[in-house]
């Protein structure tokens, strides 16, 4: 990957479904030079996938709950990883490492809704502990200062 992979990476950052004509033109390189380069990084995988960014609070969210699930001694995990699968609105979940085993992050409207969801996950047997965080972000699946970030992180490697 290169500079001109970053700053297609950038460019599609700030809008998904900007036109590779128009993200050609702010990187100052041409059309085809794009097209070929975004196919190449879908076909390595680089990027998975287009996306757009959602205010979740226009459409009655309040923020998202990060949800840290141990699991119960001498239990499969996978029973733990089902349940969340299943879980209405849980948007991302992934084993981790340290005091709990599981990180899920689901957006929230309030708190009834936040004791629903951890209710529902402490059914399983394989739980044994549900932490929670709320965060009042409402940026689904990312924050808005996203980019940002990016940005910070392609001139730190430079």
């Amino acid at each position: 990957m290169d500079e001109t992979d970053r700053q297609i990476i950038s460019e599609l950052a700030k809008d998904a479904q900007a036109p590779l004509t128009r993200i050609a033109k702010r990187i100052g390189v041409s059309a085809e030079t794009v097209r070929k380069r975004y196919g190449k990084m879908k076909k390595e995988g680089t990027i998975t996938q287009s996306t757009i960014a959602i205010d979740l609070s226009k459409i009655g969210y309040q923020g998202k709950v990060i949800l840290m699930i141990t699991n119960a001694p001498n239990q499969d995990m996978t029973t733990t990883i089902d349940v969340l699968k299943k879980t209405p609105n849980i948007f991302i979940f992934s084993e981790i490492v340290g005091d709990a085993d599981v990180l899920a992050i689901a957006p929230v409207k309030d708190l009834k809704s936040i004791t629903a969801l951890v209710n529902n996950i402490k059914k399983a047997p394989s739980v044994e502990r549900v932490e929670t965080s709320f965060i009042s972000d409402t940026f689904f699946p990312i924050s808005q200062n996203f980019n940002k970030l990016y940005q910070q992180n392609k001139e730190n490697r430079t």
